[in-house]
Parts: C-alpha cells; structure tokens; sequence
C-alpha cells in the first residue's frame, strides 16, 4: 500500500475510504451516506446558492440581462475563496467568446397590404425568424399552416402556394378527441410551433409567410416582439405578423371572414385554404444580429502527482437561463417574465460550487489536476463548452468530463446519468458509488444533449447527471422554493464520489463510441420522434446540421454519412438547422428509406438511409 486517504470533517461525508494499490489504481474502499446533521448543512449551502442564482435581482441570467454578470462573478468569487486558481484568459477567471443574442430591425423594413402601407410595431412586425430580403405575391390562407401526414391533416392540401405568400394562423385547431395531435389553447403542440410553421410553408414553396393570432383580438400582446420569435438556424422565408384587425378588414372586402373559416376548421380539425384572389401583398424585412460578450468561469485545482502531468478531468455545469423569457420558453405568453431557473440550471452550479469547495479542502490533493467551469450560452446552442473544448489547451489531455445539468428535482432515490457507456470504466464507478450510498442511477442508453456533448464530439468519456424534467421545465415557475435540497446533496455525494474515482486513478479512462442501439427519446419539450437515425449534431453550426460524430452501425453509419458532413437536405425537406432535421425525421416511420443530401468537403454527396425505431421516453433535449 503506497498512501492512503483519509478525509474528515468535510460537510458532506461521513467517512472517504481510498487506498491507492501497487498498480496506482484507487480503489474506493468506503462511501457512506450523510448522517442526518451533515446532510441538513449541505442542503442549506446548496440553498444558499440557489435562491441567490434563481433571484429576481439575476433577471433570469440571460447572457444579454445584468444577471448573468452577477451570476459570473459570485461564481468566481466563490472560487476564490476557496484557493482555487483562475483558468480563464489573462489570469483571470474568466473565458470570453462572442455569441449572437437576438437580432435588431434595420430599414428598408416595410409592409404593403394591397394599396396600404401598413404601420410597423402597431400594425405588423417581423419575426425574429424571418429572413432579410423583400419579396412581393399574392396571397393565399392556408389555415393554421400545419401539415401531419400520419393524422391526415394537411392545410396546404389542395391549394398552391408555390411563389406566393401562406397567411396562417397562429397555434393549431382545438383537439376533437384524445386521438388528436393537437392541444386546447392556451397548451399547444409542436405544430402550433413557429418554426414549425414557417418549415412548413417554405417546404411547400411558399416565398413569405403572414401569421394572424386570433386568439387575442385587440390584446397589447397580440404582436410577438421580434426578440420573442428567434429562431437559431438557417432562415430563407420572409416572416411576419399582421393584426387580426388589419388582416380581417382587409379579408372583408373580398368577401371572405377570417372568423368563419376558424370556426369551419375548429368544428372539425378539417382544413378550410383557400386563394385570396386579388390580395397581394409585398414584404420586405431587415435584420441584422446582436452579439453580447458571455464568459465561461474557469478554476483549477493542480493535481498532486506530476508524472501525469497535464491530466486533468472537468466538472461543469452551465449557469445561463432564458433571461426575461424572450426565445425557448414553454409558457404562452411569457415573453418578458424573469425566469430564474432554479433546476436549470441554478441547481447544477449549486452542486459545482459545492464539489470546488471539497476538492479544494483534500488534502493529499488528487493525482489529476481537477477543472471547473461555470459554462455560459448552454441555453443558446452548447456556445460556452464548444469554446472552451476549442480553446482551453487541457482539453487535449482531458480524461473525463462530469456535467451537471438539471440535479434539483431527485425524486425517491432515483436520478439518471447519461454517457456511461463512453468511458470503459465510468459504468463500474458510477454503479459501486451508488451503490453505497443508496441511490438508484438509472444509466441512459443515449449521450443525451447538454454541455458534455461537446466533450463527448472530442472522443472524451461523459457523465450526465440529471434528476429529470418536470412541468416547470423552461417556464417561469421553475423557482427556488421546488427544489429538493436534501436531494441535491445526496446527488452532490454520488458525484464526488466518481469525480475523486476518476481524479485519483492514474490509469487511462479509455474513450468509446456509443453503439448504434436505438436510444430512449429524450425530448423534454413535448416533440417525440418515432424514427432514429444516429447521427450525433453539432449543435453550433448555423446553416445546415454538421455531424460531429455517427454512432457505430447506425442507419447514418450504414447510408455513409461521416463526422464532418453537414445534412442539408433529408426525404425531399430543406435542412437548415436541429430543428428542420427533427422535424423531417419525425415525419418518417421507422423502417423509411430515406434521400439524404450533405455536404462533404464543399462537395454534395447523395445517400440513402432506412430509418430505424426510437423506444420509449426518459430525460431532457
């Protein structure tokens, strides 16, 4: 035996066993569950964190709101309090990198509805998933501008919008039975969606869409602002909102009640298109984006043994929310609300801080240096951990990654850990430190999408912890006082216990590649896909869906598709971003042969693949 550890007086365990062998393997020897006064300190420290990070004053921690700021630097100085030294720029601990917020609307901005120039911001407004560029047609109304094959419900049945302007209603027609796809307003599905309405009318070759909620007449909400209705991704359909008001008098001289053809298709979830013949329109829409400077907090706690030199794992967890509510909300009508999500991810920096403290207190330290970061723009596209997989130069000589996302809401004794399988070792440590402590970890087939997948892109093994979704995922009401404190503890437990195992091992936690057997759906939001493909994106390309990696023998592996490929066309539907594949696949049945079109190289390559079955449902997109 050539040292052993013995670490007491800390907050969160009653007694840590290792014993490090002739091999230099550690072995972990004891891990007991917190006695009861122990576990009471805990959860009030991860209290304390949460209801300062989920506090109106951090104004939801948008990476464009005042509270991402305050969010930063009470992370840091917490960081600092327990010695732990800056790994950001410049000695400093923080790491900057650029990302695109929102977007401004610029002139030449006009509305032309027959002979009337129509006033923005009172009468219409752009929507932020709009294209730049000016188009003019006639119109056609093509009801809620929702096709669903599989139900046989299309709105473009029947009517040609080729070269012209779809007028479409917002949200979807009320449910007739429980077998509907729909949902009662102010509840709404995936196809009462805005993205998934503007696909859809550009899949049909519609050159503009017009967007009528009649649902609020005369409400000051009516309009969507411009920031509410971003879209990430590829935009080539000019896009805006006319008030029902405009659009119905308008509509009244052909004829025509916008009222009455609603009412046709609610009475049956049938559709009622149709050209509005002699109604043209011209539309043109400036945008341009606005970028915000976010940073990523960065500490470091050197590893005792140099002869590993620069091994190093990661403990992240991203400290960024939805802000006042503006893009990737599921509350209606939310827009301007403070979300101050409390479980995500409050919860996940409340238990980092927690493990920076432990480490920084261990003394002998542990072999490998340990890396924690505060990640920023996880909510905006992965940005903070993309950047600093790019840019931190340990990332070359990282062993393995631990991401806590969403650890607020333990429910019994049950939790969920995704990427197992991409480390030889991770399913052993994991199991044996649950094990002890009397938790049930439920070890997830998928990698899952958070911040780790970008160390995951890298061939670096994962560990997802997440105490799963819940009704108050991405909505306002997703606050401090919900949370499970004595819960997150026991999480904080379980994950220490495999950070140390893998901090104090010197043997080599060797990569794989998540095999190609079709994972639980792991949507949270509300859309499910029947269909796997197994491709793995990278979530920060903007045109198209780049694939960072294929798993092994998965219908993507089979068709040829490679890392590297950016998919911009799949069954016949235009690709230009995560949210245009989902779609197109969710539109296949499992057993599709498929066209895919991607770029390789510059160069486009044409593939075929059939499309195999998801299975069941578990966990967060």
């Amino acid at each position: 035996m050539r040292r052993q550890l013995r670490l007491r007086n800390l907050l969160a365990i009653a007694l840590i066993g290792f014993t490090l062998c002739g091999t230099a393997t550690v072995a972990l020897t004891e891990w007991i569950a917190l006695p009861p006064a122990q576990a009471r300190s805990a959860a009030a420290e991860l209290e304390k964190h949460v209801r300062y990070l989920a506090s109106e004053k951090l104004t939801g921690r948008g990476v464009d709101t005042p509270g991402i700021k305050l969010a930063r630097d009470y992370i840091a100085a917490e960081f600092a309090k327990h010695g732990l030294r800056p790994g950001g720029d410049g000695g400093s601990y923080f790491q900057g990198f650029e990302v695109a917020v929102g977007v401004t609307v610029k002139e030449p901005s006009h509305f032309r509805l027959a002979e009337s120039q129509l006033a923005r911001s009172e009468q219409w407004v752009p929507l932020g998933l709009s294209a730049s560029n000016k188009v003019e047609s006639e119109l056609v109304f093509a009801g809620y501008g929702i096709t669903v094959k599989d139900y046989g419900y299309d709105d473009y049945a029947g009517v040609d919008v080729n070269g012209k302007i779809a007028v479409v209603l917002r949200y979807e027609p009320p449910p007739k039975d429980a077998g509907s796809p729909f949902k009662k307003y102010p509840e709404y599905s995936v196809h009462s969606a805005l993205r998934t309405k503007a696909n859809n009318a550009r899949d049909h070759g519609a050159i503009g869409m017009i967007l009528v909620d009649m649902n609020r007449p005369g409400d000051n909400q009516e309009l969507l602002s411009t920031r509410s209705s971003l879209w990430r991704g590829g935009r080539n359909l000019v896009a805006v909102q006319v008030k029902r008001g405009v659009m119905e008098s308008r509509l009244a001289a052909l004829g025509i009640s916008l009222s009455a053809l609603k009412k046709k298709i609610d009475g049956g979830e049938k559709p009622a298109s149709m050209p509005l013949t002699g109604l043209r329109a011209t539309l043109q829409v400036t945008l341009e984006e606005v970028h915000e400077r976010a940073e990523n907090v960065v500490a470091v706690l050197p590893g005792a043994d140099a002869s590993l030199g620069q091994e190093n794992i990661v403990v992240g967890a991203h400290y960024d929310h939805l802000g006042f509510g503006h893009f990737g909300v599921r509350d209606s009508g939310a827009a301007g609300t403070i979300h101050s999500g409390a479980d995500d991810n409050a919860s996940g920096v409340a238990v980092l801080l927690r493990l920076a403290q432990r480490f920084a207190q261990l003394s002998p330290k542990p072999a490998r240096s340990v890396i924690f970061v505060a990640f920023s723009a996880e909510e905006l596209g992965l940005h903070g951990s993309r950047h600093f997989v790019e840019q931190a130069p340990a990332t070359s000589s990282t062993q393995a990654m631990i991401n806590l996302d969403m650890v607020g809401r333990l429910r019994g004794d049950r939790l969920t850990v995704f990427g197992t399988r991409s480390g030889d070792k991770l399913s052993g440590i994991l199991s044996t430190a649950a094990d002890r402590l009397g938790l049930s970890a439920s070890e997830s087939d998928d990698v899952g999408r958070s911040d780790h997948l970008s160390f995951y892109d890298k061939k670096i093994p994962v560990l997802h912890f997440f105490t799963g979704t819940h009704e108050h995922y991405h909505r306002a009401s997703d606050t401090w006082e919900k949370l499970n404190y004595e819960g997150m503890a026991r999480v904080s437990e379980l994950v220490m216990a495999c950070a140390l195992q893998l901090a104090d091992t010197r043997e080599s936690i060797n990569f794989v590649s998540l095999p190609s057997r079709p994972p639980r759906e792991t949507h949270a939001t509300g859309q499910s896909s029947k269909t796997y493909l197994g491709s793995i994106p990278d979530y920060g390309n903007a045109e198209g869906v780049r694939l960072a990696g294929v798993m092994d023998g998965s219908p993507a592996a089979l068709a040829g598709l490679r890392p590297g490929d950016i998919i911009v066309e799949l069954a016949s539907k235009n690709i230009q971003s995560i949210e245009d594949l989902a779609a197109a696949l969710g539109a296949q049945q499992p057993g599709d042969e498929v066209e895919i079109i991607a770029l390789r190289a510059g160069s486009r390559v044409t593939l075929k693949a059939t499309l195999g079955a998801r299975r069941g449902n578990l966990g967060r997109s």
